[in-house]
């Protein structure tokens, strides 16, 4: 990617499993960083292990634009599974960039009456 201007996301991956699955292992963010470490984006690895069944990695990249960046935290999360034992059974069900309310402008203000 020579030549493009990178900025940097956080992608939230959004999980659900079967009751089977149990939890995510608590070695989960280091186990993915440790499996897609050639990634040349990739910077940071978190998990919000709640709830239990429907648990967020969070995966923070450089990428060129947004779309880019949520296609590529899909690919790495589908490069740990197939790695990673433990990630079995683990359904991806989006992978997308928070909206976060303060990064929207401000409404303008109601008009007084």
């Amino acid at each position: 990617m020579k030549g493009l201007r990178r900025s940097m996301y956080l992608v939230h991956i959004h999980l659900w499993a079967p009751s089977a699955c149990g939890r995510l292992p608590h070695t989960t963010a280091t186990d993915i960083t440790g499996c897609t470490e050639d990634h040349d984006g990739l910077l940071h690895v978190s998990v919000h292990p709640e709830p239990e069944d429907r648990p967020v990695v969070g995966v923070y990249l450089r990428a060129a634009s947004l779309a880019e960046a949520e296609a590529e935290a899909a690919r790495l999360w589908q490069l740990a599974q197939t790695a990673l034992p433990s990630l079995t059974g683990w359904t991806l069900l989006r992978a997308e960039v928070p909206l976060l309310p303060q990064a929207l402008p401000k409404p303008p203000p109601e008009p007084s009456t």
